[in-house]
């Protein structure tokens, strides 16, 4: 399928089920408070302007990034977040009042709520949704570490104790700037890891000041360097423009390569399919790139999605490292999800190989997360035949 012909099935399915939304948002609104005409016409103008409120918002960044494209992304972007829960609160409000009528129906009753109860009620879900909103927001930008000590097989006694920070999905843009950034930066230092390995969606949907991330991450310290591979919004962002601002901080980027480490280590980095699926790019034949590898030698694959673990760990790989799905990013989307990642965030083994899925360290959309809190990873390596800790 064209690449244009993708974006557009995509733009429209987007659209409809988020304009659906907001529909029903405001249609219960008017059928549970029943306002005047005056202020029923405001809520009308106001659900308008907030339908096109996100793109708007996602255009205007790629133009210009200032005090009113962030005013507007950032409200557009919670906006999105409370919608969410207003339509599954609103749901589950129907399907309790129709119940309940059912319910006295059969009872020969006749039962209507009163307009006073019916507003007391949207009120009540209002501050719910906003509660929910808070607690959202709050994990949202709690980023936490998590440490693990994985058994990487072929791994010499003598490399026992090998650190790896994984980062992945931080969306550089309009939300996650600079000061966000810089944070992530400082706590991935505080960790002195041996290595950083970036796996994907660095960046979000190109915006004007993208090349401005290029100043943080030159701080990025490890004793071998950091290593990168594209995401799907790498592409978005334009994939060429990415990998530059990437490399000109000193970022060495994988493209369906292998690097080598002084130590032995191999690490494989492999394009995100999203280049050959969207947007014209050759395809990448997983195989070839895995075929280079040494089975008798420790190995690291960095490949943005979760996905063909069986075949990776067919081919000898150690460890897989990916992200991508935000761990669903926000409940009850968490479960939906896991239909299309069925490699849930967390630790993965098949045989010797194991496969390590990232929540990530940012957001898309809502700067907002619930059930599945940010994290950068923090790796100890060890030997099955350690002796002694690692030291070079």
């Amino acid at each position: 399928m064209p690449q244009w012909a993708s974006f557009l099935v995509f733009f429209t399915i987007v659209t409809s089920v988020y304009s659906a939304g907001h529909y029903y948002v405001y249609s219960w609104l008017v059928r549970w408070t029943e306002p005047a005409r005056l202020f029923r016409r405001s809520i009308q103008l106001g659900f308008v302007l907030l339908v096109i409120s996100f793109p708007a918002a996602r255009i205007l960044a790629q133009v210009d990034y200032n005090p009113f494209t962030y005013a507007l992304t950032l409200v557009s972007s919670v906006w999105m977040g409370l919608v969410l829960y207003f339509v599954l609160l609103f749901l589950g409000m129907d399907l309790g009042h129709l119940i309940w009528r059912v319910f006295n129906l059969l009872r020969g009753r006749k039962f209507r709520l009163s307009l006073r109860s019916r507003r007391l009620l949207a009120g009540c879900v209002g501050l719910g949704v906003l509660l929910l909103g808070v607690a959202a927001w709050i994990e949202a930008h709690n980023l936490g570490v998590t440490r693990l000590e994985i058994p990487l097989k072929g791994l010499p006694a003598e490399m026992d104790g090998f650190t790896v920070v994984q980062v992945s999905d931080l969306h550089y843009g309009m939300l996650t700037e600079n000061g966000k950034l810089s944070r992530v930066v400082e706590r991935v230092n505080e960790l002195k890891p041996d290595l950083i390995a970036i796996t994907g969606d660095l960046v979000d949907e190109g915006v004007s000041h993208m090349e401005e991330m290029a100043g943080p991450l030159k701080k990025l310290k490890s004793r071998y360097g950091v290593l990168a591979v594209t995401g799907n919004h790498e592409y978005y962002a334009g994939v060429n423009r990415a990998v530059a601002i990437m490399k000109s901080a000193g970022i060495e980027v994988l493209r369906n390569e292998m690097k080598v480490l002084p130590c032995g280590l191999q690490i494989l980095g492999v394009d995100d399919p999203t280049g050959s699926r969207h947007m014209g790019e050759p395809s990448v034949d997983l195989e070839k790139p895995l075929s280079r590898l040494d089975r008798e030698k420790p190995s690291i694959l960095l490949y943005h999605q979760p996905i063909h673990f069986e075949k990776t760990a067919s081919f000898g790989v150690g460890l897989q490292l990916s992200g991508h799905s935000h761990g669903g990013q926000l409940y009850p989307i968490i479960c939906i999800s896991r239909i299309f990642y069925p490699r849930t965030p967390g630790l993965h083994q098949i045989g010797e190989s194991k496969m390590y899925v990232s929540r990530g360290a940012g957001t898309w959309g809502p700067p907002m997360r619930l059930g599945s809190p940010p994290e950068i990873v923090h790796i100890t390596l060890r030997s099955p035949t350690r002796s002694s800790p690692y030291s070079v």
